[in-house]
């Protein structure tokens, strides 16, 4: 694309690494010194599969706010519900009818969602879930599987006696949790809590059911992380898609097209803790977040969103199969359509391609999260940008 520039966009970056570590407050959206010629550092306006960053450019996005955006920028009828609610207030003194309202339907539609509460994060709601787990078992050690968010990531500035009530372990190999279990004791054991791996997440028909049975022998509760396949995978995440019910699950991303909102939910008793576990948020009644859900959740019901995530990643992956085969490079999609894991050869062949993908007019991400608003047109137009990063790969001056 010629012309393209971004240079607005690094002097942004200059100011902000002035007040702001970083210059983001997400990790994962932190532009690459590689990339300084091509990578924006700051979108501006989004409508459907479409973003506009400061210095004007146009990208088909895949990244979609790493995960949130299922709907689309913008979508008209949940912008209509926000600012229709925005009329009224956000947070008031007492509860919102809104948060009845959506509890009830998360109830009819997710199997092990017998009671509901809201906050605000997926990894906030995830650290609830886990005080729940121990609160109600009267244990303190955690097998987790996955990422869970930062607030439950065993990094620096996390205590040694914190660090020591979990255990990460893979996805996949039972027999891990099995030897875990047997070293930590049994009895010590509150939960299993878990997030699917995108790339072998096929794996999840022999693995859930595995962990629900192994919760069930020992007396540990089962916790699924649904924050990126709620919404995504089905409706009800990878609890529907497997079949595997587990007593509490965490929601957020997808349920609100990118309005802040998380969802802590599951069996009637382990909820009822909280009272005695106190978990307690100003913002987790947020009339926005809940009036952008109620929005999404009626559009789920009235037209086959999961279907055309799945057909729209569908497509993407067998073009871009396709692109790479025709090119000779060894590349492709792991996982299934709606959450696909992009493979390439090296790390360094993967800054290469995504930095083309943005001279081409397209936001990729290890992980790409096509939304409702794709078309097929949408699709096709990305692979066209796509096949020239790939054709870069095979033959750098191309």
């Amino acid at each position: 694309m010629s012309g393209r520039s971004v240079e607005q966009s690094w002097e942004l970056h200059h100011r902000a690494v002035g007040v702001t570590p970083m210059a983001t407050q997400t990790h994962s959206k932190a532009p690459r010194p590689a990339l300084r010629e091509v990578e924006p550092c700051f979108l501006v306006r989004g409508e459907g599969c479409r973003v506009w960053d400061v210095d004007g450019n146009q990208y088909i996005d895949f990244r979609n706010g790493l995960g949130p955006i299922s709907l689309g920028y913008a979508y008209p009828s949940v912008n209509e519900a926000i600012a229709k609610q925005l009329q009224d207030g956000v947070v008031f003194s007492y509860a919102h009818p809104l948060e009845v309202e959506v509890a009830e339907r998360l109830t009819e539609i997710i199997p092990c969602a017998e009671k509901v509460r809201f906050l605000k994060t997926g990894g906030e709601a995830m650290a609830a879930a886990h005080r729940l787990a121990r609160g109600f078992t009267g244990r303190d050690h955690i097998l987790t599987c996955g990422y869970h968010g930062w607030v439950n990531s065993m990094r620096e500035g996390v205590p040694a006696a914190t660090k020591s009530t979990y255990t990460a372990l893979p996805w996949g190999n039972v027999d891990a949790f099995q030897t875990a279990i047997d070293a930590q004791g049994a009895d010590d054991i509150a939960a299993i809590s878990v997030a699917c791996d995108y790339a072998e997440i096929e794996q999840g028909h022999q693995f859930l059911p595995a962990l629900r049975a192994m919760c069930d022998r020992i007396g540990a509760l089962l916790i699924f992380d649904e924050i990126v396949t709620g919404f995504r995978l089905r409706r009800a995440g990878a609890q529907e898609y497997f079949d595997v019910t587990p007593d509490l699950a965490v929601f957020a991303k997808g349920i609100s097209n990118g309005v802040p909102l998380s969802v802590y939910l599951g069996r009637a008793d382990v909820m009822d803790a909280v009272k005695s576990v106190v978990i307690s948020s100003t913002f987790g009644g947020d009339t926005l977040g809940l009036a952008a859900a109620s929005a999404v959740l009626d559009v789920y019901e009235q037209e086959d969103v999961i279907g055309t995530l799945w057909a729209r990643g569908q497509q993407l992956h067998t073009g871009f199969g396709e692109l790479a085969e025709r090119h000779g490079v060894d590349a492709g999609f792991s996982g299934l359509p709606p959450v696909g894991l992009l493979r390439l050869p090296t790390t360094e062949d993967r800054v290469r391609f995504e930095g083309e993908c943005l001279r081409q007019g397209v936001i990729t991400f290890s992980v790409y999260y096509p939304s409702y608003s794709h078309s097929e047109a949408d699709i096709d137009e990305a692979l066209e940008a796509l096949g020239r990063a790939v054709q870069q790969l095979k033959n750098p001056t191309a």
